[in-house]
């Protein structure tokens, strides 16, 4: 935050705004003093109307004219130029009245440092020097003209010269009382916003904190029911043909035998994949391999090679991109973002006859965006959202514990990126991600 020195900037731009952000009340307090300047000034032009004295009419007519400049700017929901105007007439008026008057021992001087409050509260400091100055001219002319006998102010007791460098001195230690002042005022808010932007931020920290400990709780819960399910279901396997086990091989019957331990070895090997899946969602906060760059195209030729055997097994058109760009990423963890994908639309193809899987790149707004495409079955839009969660299984009949689309997003929200799928019922579904900055 800049700090301007001196009479150069706004003494409270700041200042100013927070009185323009309540603008309605400031808008309205300068129409106020517009009106009431404007029916000082028309009060004075009848009374010198009645008078017969046409040419102080006449100046005083002139005096309206920058009022009714205001009343238009202030009407436009305009601050300080109106301020300026209104600021620089009333001077002008208190000189007039004051001239007219007990000159510099009037009273109504007393208007000059009030003009300077004011004015100080919404305009800037340079101008504040300026119109200082302005008074002590106005001064000066009602020492030294009713001196030199230019006026006659009409009160019986003499000027003295030195009366202007009284007045000066004084009107001086006013604007500096006036700049002090705002000053304090301006640091003092200024110091008040810090305190409540510290304190929205730390508030607003504190709602995301709570936001993701509610998202960490309920995949925890997630986690729990599906692992103790999935871990359950093996583990009774195992048991039960633990027992069939032992009969089989007291009785001699070794083909049974076979099938047992087939069994035994397929619980075992579930249980072994959702330990390896759970632990590799535990690694996916941080990019374990360097990122580096690569073509796009290497990665997704990789994740196509592990995922032939399903392409061949389901007849599945692969289609992808020419020309696709270099990212600078894990790649490692986006052979698994791309293997995960693919295999997901594989997964999820249905009845298709003409099962098929697009892999391209997209510009949006100058940034690439990935996609992968298939024909499958699609996705309601009222889950388009949950399938990205840990454990979340939209078919708890098809393969798997509902991790691969968690791990995906994690993968991607850790290079920087996000993703997104489009899709309707029936009409097959597309996965959208982006790579953030660093994607080529």
């Amino acid at each position: 935050m800049d700090k301007i020195p001196g009479y150069e900037e706004s003494l409270s731009t700041k200042l100013g705004r927070r009185l323009q952000g309540n603008e309605q009340q400031t808008v309205a307090a300068l129409r106020w003093l517009a009106i009431v300047s404007l029916f000082i000034f028309l009060a004075q032009l009848v009374d010198k109307l009645l008078q017969r004295n046409d040419r102080q009419a006449l100046a005083i007519s002139i005096g309206v004219l920058p009022i009714l400049i205001s009343l238009l700017f202030i009407k436009q929901g305009k601050v300080a130029l109106p301020s300026v105007i209104l600021s620089i007439n009333l001077v002008l008026l208190v000189t007039w009245l004051t001239s007219n008057s007990n000159g510099i021992y009037d009273i109504g001087i007393l208007g000059f440092p009030v003009i300077l409050l004011i004015a100080g509260l919404i305009l800037r400091e340079r101008f504040i020097a300026y119109l200082t100055v302005l008074i002590i001219l106005c001064m000066g002319w009602l020492i030294f003209g009713a001196t030199l006998g230019i006026y006659r102010p009409v009160y019986p007791v003499r000027t003295f010269p030195e009366d202007f460098f009284l007045a000066s001195i004084i009107i001086l230690i006013a604007s500096n009382s006036v700049y002090l002042l705002v000053r304090n005022v301006h640091q003092s808010l200024e110091r008040a916003e810090q305190e409540i932007e510290a304190r929205k931020k730390v508030e607003k920290e504190r709602e995301l904190l709570i936001g993701e400990l509610e998202s960490k709780n309920q995949e925890l819960n997630r986690f729990a029911i599906t692992v103790s399910h999935d871990l359950k279901t093996p583990l009774i396997t195992i048991s039960g043909f633990l027992g069939y086990l032992i009969k089989d091989a007291q009785t001699g019957n070794y083909e049974r035998l076979k099938q047992d331990i087939g069994q035994i070895d397929d619980a075992t090997k579930k249980m072994a994949k959702l330990v390896d899946q759970v632990l590799d969602l535990s690694r996916v906060g941080r990019i374990i391999n360097p990122p580096r760059n690569v073509p796009f195209g290497e990665i997704v030729q990789e994740s196509l090679q592990l995922a032939e055997g399903l392409f061949n097994e389901r007849h599945v058109e692969v289609r992808v991109e020419p020309d696709l760009p270099i990212v600078h990423v894990d790649r490692a963890r986006m052979v698994q973002v791309l293997q995960n994908l693919v295999t997901n639309s594989i997964k999820f193809m249905g009845k298709q006859e003409s099962p098929s899987v697009e892999i391209g790149v997209r510009r949006l707004d100058g940034e690439p965006v990935f996609f992968v495409k298939d024909n499958g079955i699609g996705i309601d839009p009222q889950h388009q959202q949950s399938i990205f969660e840990s454990f979340n299984k939209l078919d708890s009949h098809t393969d798997g514990n509902g991790i691969g689309l968690a791990i995906v997003r994690r993968i991607i929200e850790v290079h920087g990126g996000k993703i997104w799928v489009e899709s309707e019922l029936g009409k097959g579904a597309t996965f959208f991600f982006t790579l953030g900055p660093q994607a080529g």
